[in-house]
């Protein structure tokens, strides 16, 4: 193990002990507030010694692991990122089921379930994110999805709608484990100019989770004795994947590796003060578990460059579930609200969700495949024009940029279709729309992890707190704005909001260098 020994007290603190790491490859290093020096002072009459990696082939650093090993661990944390989003849509395919066992009346009530699931989603990151930069991914990872099956169970056992919608909620928070912190762990794992194909397949999850919940349920429903089994179907799985987990999962998440090896070194040499280069706020382990639970909403709201983002995946996101939820209504076996049905029938009404679900597939495909080419084809242009060969960011922005071209094209042709022409083609619409939207999400999800580094869970975490009530109120609202706006309009509607978004990229591809350079310590 590398170690760096301070200056005496008498002598100022080194410019690289008083750095920061805020970022991996891409932020310059700042110097701290005068609040923040004290962290890496050494202390009076003892020896500080600051604990880093032997060097930069270090085994022992997830970015040095082996190839099988790092997809390995990619592949149980997917697990958890896609059975989460699965959760969320399989029972809104038992919707009926559930009103007529609860005698239901309000046709709003059995949507209930799905939208509060999709609020606990939203809110589980704001605690479970900054606890994974305290106390390391795959605690984090193992106790929320072990509470995350165990609520499952509670949820198949449920009573009445109150007690479901309840535990719902409970499951959401728990499952949001894996949506927000996969990408994160990926940048633990892989370089910048590697990650691409990981993030595609770790963002295929959250995003592909949702339509595979919405064929699977149909088969269940229609095939078993009712609702509930959708609920064991997850518990089982989920119980699966947190097994798997125990014996397999790696820890990824460097600052906390360094941590435990600087307490090792504590114990072993207590005369010693051994410290990483990890800064926490001054005021012990409650100022720092307070600081780092704050730093989502902050990071939200002092950082334009995370707005920008979330506002863009908010809207895709909840478009996303506002397909799969109104999906019923238009290939659903009754017509409801005097709009147009198709009438699939006994469970066939899942497979309408594989046009989203299908461009989404597509869309992996292309990303992991072609993202690293553009970042790499970005690079090459700027070191051919300034001669800087230092990656930035905004070389993710062109493929951003066409995602968010193909989401409206898709939306457009789904609006003018349904219910004027072959059930086929509005699925062609949602494939398009599916293709667009899974470049735009793993895009997103890179560019952040790459501006934030070490606060890249926290980052994320943002964004889906931000995303997730408004998927709530698109879930909760959609039926009644096509009800009122018509198949038509209502994805017009969806269109028009996603083509003003368009600007976005252009924004940050021109300003977002000077609005990194503007970021806090957060």
């Amino acid at each position: 193990m590398s170690i760096a020994h301070s200056k005496s007290p008498s002598e100022a603190p080194s410019q690289e002990t008083l750095k920061t790491f805020e970022t991996l490859e891409f932020q310059e290093n700042k110097q701290l507030p005068e609040s923040d020096q004290s962290s890496v002072e050494s202390l009076p009459n003892s020896q500080t010694v600051i604990v880093t990696w032997e060097n930069e082939q270090d085994p022992l650093n997830p970015l040095n692991w082996a190839t099988s090993r790092k997809w390995f661990n990619v592949l149980l944390i997917v697990m958890q990122a896609t059975l989460s989003p699965i959760a969320s849509t399989i029972l809104a395919i038992g919707a009926g089921e559930i009103a007529k066992e609860f005698e239901l009346r309000n046709p709003k009530l059995p949507s209930l379930p799905t939208a509060l699931y999709v609020l606990g989603i939203g809110s589980g990151p704001l605690v479970l994110a900054p606890f994974s930069e305290l106390y390391g991914r795959r605690l984090i990872y193992l106790s929320s999805f072990a509470c995350f099956t165990l609520l499952n169970v509670g949820c198949a056992l449920s009573p009445n709608i109150a007690a479901l919608s309840t535990l719902r909620f409970l499951s959401g928070i728990a499952g949001s484990v894996g949506p927000s912190l996969s990408a994160g762990s990926v940048g633990d794992m892989f370089t910048v100019a590697e990650r691409g194909k990981a993030q595609a397949l770790a963002s295929f999850g959250p995003v592909f989770g949702p339509v595979l919940g919405g064929v699977i349920g149909g088969f269940i429903v229609y095939h078993t004795t009712g609702w509930r089994w959708l609920l064991w179907t997850v518990a089982i799985a989920a119980g699966t994947v947190t097994f798997a987990g125990i014996f397999f999962l790696r820890e990824t998440y460097a600052p906390y590796l360094l941590e435990l090896k600087a307490s090792k070194l504590r114990k072993a040499n207590p005369d010693v003060e051994y410290q990483t280069e990890t800064v926490k706020p001054a005021g012990g382990a409650k100022r720092i578990i307070a600081h780092s639970l704050g730093r989502p909403v902050r990071m939200l709201f002092t950082s334009p460059i995370l707005a920008f983002m979330a506002i863009y995946q908010s809207l895709i996101y909840g478009i996303l579930y506002l397909h799969l939820i109104t999906i019923l209504l238009l290939y659903g076996p009754t017509p409801l609200y005097g709009l147009y049905s198709y009438q699939f029938q006994s469970g066939l009404t899942g497979l309408a969700y594989l046009g989203a679900g299908s461009g989404a597939f597509v869309g992996m495909v292309l990303t992991a495949k072609f993202m690293n080419r553009s970042f790499a084809a970005a690079l090459a242009r700027q070191q051919r024009k300034t001669g800087n060969a230092v990656p930035t960011p905004e070389m993710r922005i062109p493929f951003l940029q066409l995602g968010m071209l193909v989401v409206p094209f898709g939306l457009i042709i789904f609006a003018w279709s349904a219910g004027r022409s072959h059930w086929v083609v509005p699925l062609i619409g949602a494939f398009f729309f599916g293709i667009g939207m899974l470049m735009g999400y793993v895009c997103i999800q890179s560019y952040l992890v790459d501006c934030f580094g070490r606060y890249s869970a926290s980052a994320l975490a943002a964004v889906i707190v931000a995303r997730c009530p408004i998927t709530f109120l698109f879930c909760f609202f959609g039926f009644e704005m096509y009800r009122n706006l018509g198949y038509d309009w209502g994805s017009m509607l969806l269109a028009f909001l996603c083509i003003a978004m368009i600007p976005i990229p252009f924004i940050l591809k021109k300003y977002g260098p000077q609005l990194r350079a503007k970021q806090t310590v957060y």
